[in-house]
Parts: structure tokens; sequence; C-alpha cells
């Protein structure tokens, strides 16, 4: 047999590129390396309100509804209230959710199929630890370290985080997230609690290296004593502008497109904004017959940098200058915010699209 397009990677971007690709008609086979959609939880949780626009997952994934996100320092802090809620989402809930929408558009999905390379011909014959396929296309959606990237040669960002998040039961305001932009906390990127209501919250971080130190470092100074890991999730964040994301019959999406907002590290709402752009490409260079990197460029890569580079690089920008400021520096600045009207501003602000 003989697919039009396979797709490596069941998480929800790969999941939405087959669903609108079944709906056209388009033979689709999705590979998962992991028995179980969903899991592991790679993902804080926490989305946008472009979360449901961009894809028709139902409300039952949400866990809670954040209306204001805190910046804090040890020693200073800035409330901003948002203007549209911010949702906190069952990740796993959500994956399984995508899947099945894409299963209902008669895309094939198959578990326990790690991929292991692919090599050029007439048609694509791509290799997993079971079996091989073939396929006149293929979408890489397999996460920051994409093995399909790595096969293609096609060089990712060299911005790098390891993320690591716990639950932690307290005492909470359920209505505002916490972002702890201290040096003592993560130097190169922030801390965070995420409520899932009044007693239960995600608390984690991202960094370099010494994760796990870290955390517990974060801990003390959040909660003032060290905390029991329960329910571990964890993964790498990997952001930038990637120079290609396509070559002959190939093409990346999502996190494997480094698709991530830099100054969040969040990849959901940019990695569903090109799984559209990603499963219209498609179609078209199966109706031209054109498979070439040339074209694929043209009508893929160069269309999603169109919208998404600005973006990008305006989140790359705003992380270096917050980075740039020590603990101290961020808590005089969060008091001169408090003072003045740049808090109005910065809550009109479209922190997706920046």
């Amino acid at each position: 047999m003989i697919y039009d397009v396979i797709i490596v990677g069941a998480g929800p971007v790969g999941c939405r590129v087959g669903e609108l690709l079944g709906r056209d008609g388009v033979k689709v086979l999705i590979l998962e390396e992991h028995s179980e959609i969903g899991r592991p939880v790679q993902c804080a949780g926490l989305v946008s309100h472009r979360i449901f626009e961009l894809c028709d997952v139902s409300k039952d994934v949400v866990v809670n509804r954040v209306k204001k996100a805190r910046f804090c320092t040890s020693k200073n802090y800035l409330e901003l209230k948002s203007k549209k809620i911010v949702y906190v989402i069952n990740r796993e809930k959500f994956d399984k959710e995508m899947a099945k929408k894409a299963k209902s558009a008669n895309t094939e999905i198959k578990t326990s199929k790690k991929f292991l390379g692919y090599k050029n011909g007439k048609f694509l014959r791509v290799k997993t630890d079971k079996e091989v396929f073939q396929t006149k296309l293929l979408v890489g959606a397999d996460g920051p370290n994409s093995t399909v990237a790595r096969i293609a040669r096609i060089k990712l960002p060299n911005n790098r985080l390891t993320g690591i998040q716990t639950m932690v039961k307290s005492d909470y305001d359920p209505d505002s997230v916490e972002l702890w932009f201290d040096t003592g906390v993560s130097p190169e990127f922030f801390g965070w609690v995420i409520p899932e209501n009044k007693t239960q919250a995600r608390v984690g971080l991202a960094t370099k290296k010494n994760v796990v130190k870290c955390l517990d470092n974060f801990f003390l100074k959040r909660f003032n004593k060290r905390v029991k890991y329960i329910d571990v999730v964890g993964g790498t964040i990997r952001y930038g502008l990637i120079d290609n994301s396509v070559s002959d019959r190939m093409l990346l999406v999502g996190d494997a497109a480094s698709q991530v907002k830099p100054f969040s590290g969040g990849g959901l709402v940019y990695g569903l904004i090109c799984a559209e752009i990603a499963a219209k490409a498609c179609v078209k260079t199966l109706e031209e017959g054109i498979y070439g990197n040339d074209f694929l460029k043209e009508i893929y890569d160069g269309v999603w940098k169109k919208k998404l580079s600005m973006p990008i690089r305006k989140g790359l920008a705003m992380s270096q200058i917050i980075h740039s400021f020590d603990s101290e520096q961020l808590g005089l600045l969060f008091s001169l915010f408090k003072k003045g009207k740049l808090t109005k501003l910065l809550e009109f602000t479209d922190m997706d699209l920046l």
C-alpha cells in the first residue's frame, strides 16, 4: 500500500494535519512511537483562547480558567489582567480528542511504531522498528528533537531548554498564574505556578542545566520548603526561527519546526496555525505532483514564515531583553510599570502574536 502522506508523531499538531488532510480525501497514516496517545505528557497545559478557534476540541478538556498573570521576582511582582480567558487544560485528554478527530476523518493511526528513517525513490520508504511503509510525502511532527529533521539533515535552532513540572498541594488563587523571572529560579527562562484549583497547582520551570536542582531552589523560594515530586512532567523546549523546514518530499511542522513562542515556550497555538498551512501545502503538492524542496519551500516554508517569523523574532528579542536584567533590576522595573500607564499597555498586548 502507498499512502499519500505519512505523518510522524500523533501529537495534537500531527493529528490536526491528519484530520484536515483526511477531510480532503487524502490517504494518511500517522505513526506514533508511544503505545498510548497523549502519554507521556510533555506540556504545562496553559493555553490562550485561540486554542479553541484553531481546532474544534470540546471545552471538556479545560481544568481551570485563569484571568490574571502575576510576574514575580523574590522581592516584587507585577500583576496583569488578561483581556481574554487563558485556559489550563488536561493535555492527555486534549491529545486524545485530537487523535479521535483525525480518526473520524479516516486518518489511520498506528501506535508503538518508532520512526527510524526514510529513503528517497519513486516513493519514500519510511522505516519503523516494526515495518516499512511507502508514501508520496512525509510530514515530521515528531517534536523538538525531530528524527525526521535529523535524517533530512535540517539544522534546528540551537536555543534549547529542559522543562520539568510537578503537582504541588498548597493554597492558591485559582484565577492567577504566577511567572517567576528570577535568576535564582531560572537564569534563561522562568518558573511557573499554574493553579488547577484553590489547593492544587502545576509548578515547574525550564532551564539549560541542573533542572532538578533549580526546581528544588524554586520550591524553597515559593513555598519555603522542599516538595515531594508527584505526577512529574518533563520535556525539551526548542525555539528560534528555523532556516528551512522542508526537503524533497518532506516538511516539518509544530515543535519539529520550532514553531514555538520564544518568550513562553508554548507550541500549541503556533503549531496549530501551521498545521492548517501544512495540510494545504500537502494537498497542493499532491495535486501538482511536484515534490521538490523548492516547491515545498514556496508553498509551505515561505507561507508560515510570512505569518509567524515576525512574532518569533519579537519573542526572541523580548526574551533577551527581560533576561538581561537581574532579579533586583526586574523588581525595580515592575515598580515603575505599576506607577505608570505601561501596565494597561501590556494588558492589551497580544501575547500570542506580540
